[in-house]
């Protein structure tokens, strides 16, 4: 019937990224919740005891934003429709992301909204060819690290490119001010083996020590069974804490600051215990005694390293800001929100700035542009505002 496209049903906002990506004529998202009695968790939806709306409200909130970021063309639902008869303020809401919807791609229509200058790598063993993705969906998935990477940087206003170890032998690093390793010793998304390779190892600290940026998360560059167990831990600073080096004592720390680059609310937890192998290195956040956020200065670039990603409305600024302060750039760019708990995007062509709000409570937000700060007063919950300016 003269369709050829993907279509593909989300949860998340990575998931609308990696239909974006595929090089096909048209990209369509099936939207949820579905038109079902009950959902994937076997809760009522469009039952007694529902509550569609909400439901719609929560999963539009993360697909908008990565909606924001890459174009798709259409959207839409699947289900028995007969079953939203009883819920006329479901059929409100869909009608209006539904012309939220086609306003959006009308701006993707008449150009790409407003980038940074910060171009970012997710580096392990798929590269390019899990582009977005792991292996299912966000509730499949969930136990990863990178998922919640993903999932953060899909609504964040940078390149974002998935490489692999290959990649790096083919000298693609340089394209890159950012690289993310996400993962647990032994995943391909941490990269095994591929990191027993000196000359992974060799590239990786020449291009942190001109002026990259390596951001690992979890137990990135580690090795299982080798010593040191992080390949990159001299970059990154820091060490897996295990019992095998306790007579050596540990570096001492106090935990510091740099202003803003924590938004409130944001959080660290503590999933791989390690310690500091140099004394240089920041410990900005710990948790049980054990630094869970460090960065460490090496050559003319640096080391992060976060013992664990979740991704909540917080700690996707975070992510933003720890990539501006990896890319050397001022944490108070133009177009981004003053609040950490929304997010904008601008579309130069159209002249038109958009302003979310990722939680269901009203909030105010300034943001700066060339022309002066544009000011948002009260948006209200999950609510997205459109001005040209």
């Amino acid at each position: 019937f003269d369709f050829d496209g993907l279509i593909k049903c989300v949860f998340s906002g990575y998931e609308a990224r990696l239909n974006a990506a595929v090089d096909v004529p048209t990209h369509e998202l099936r939207l949820h919740p579905y038109l079902f009695p009950v959902g994937l968790g076997g809760l009522p939806t469009f039952m007694e005891g529902g509550d569609p709306t909400r439901d719609a409200k929560i999963y539009w909130n993360s697909v908008r934003r990565a909606l924001l970021r890459a174009r798709i063309d259409r959207i839409g639902l699947g289900g028995y429709l007969h079953l939203t008869e009883g819920f006329p303020d479901f059929q409100d809401y869909i009608a209006k992301i539904a012309d939220e919807f086609r306003t959006i791609r009308s701006f993707h229509e008449n150009g790409a909204p407003y980038k940074l200058s910060c171009r970012v790598a997710v580096l392990h063993s798929w590269g390019s060819l899990r582009s977005w993705s792991l292996s299912g969906h966000f509730h499949e998935t969930y136990m990863h690290d990178l998922i919640h990477v993903n999932e953060a940087l899909s609504g964040l206003p940078v390149d974002v490119d998935f490489i692999s170890f290959e990649d790096i032998l083919a000298g693609k690093a340089r394209n890159y001010q950012v690289i993310i390793n996400a993962g647990a010793a032994g995943t391909a998304w941490s990269g095994g083996k591929a990191w027993a390779k000196p000359e992974v190892v060799e590239i990786l600290t020449k291009w942190v020590h001109d002026g990259g940026t390596f951001l690992g998360v979890n137990e990135p560059s580690a090795v299982p069974g080798d010593q040191p167990f992080f390949a990159l831990g001299h970059v990154l600073g820091v060490e897996e804490d295990s019992m095998a080096k306790v007579c050596h004592g540990k570096w001492a720390f106090e935990t510091e600051s740099i202003p803003g680059l924590l938004p409130e609310g944001s959080h660290v937890g503590l999933r791989s215990r390690v310690h500091l192998t140099v004394g240089k290195a920041k410990v900005l956040a710990e948790e049980a005694g054990a630094p869970v956020l460090t960065v460490n200065p090496f050559g003319s670039g640096m080391g992060i390293y976060l013992s664990s990603f979740e991704t909540t409305v917080a700690n996707n600024r975070l992510l933003l800001n720890l990539l501006l302060y990896g890319c050397r750039m001022d944490l108070n760019q133009r177009y981004l929100t003053d609040n950490a708990n929304t997010e904008c995007a601008y579309y130069p062509a159209a002249r038109e700035l958009v302003v979310i709000n990722n939680t269901d409570r009203p909030q105010d937000v300034t943001v700066r542009t060339e022309s002066g700060e544009e000011v948002f007063r009260q948006v209200e919950g999950y609510d997205t505002v459109m001005r040209k300016i």
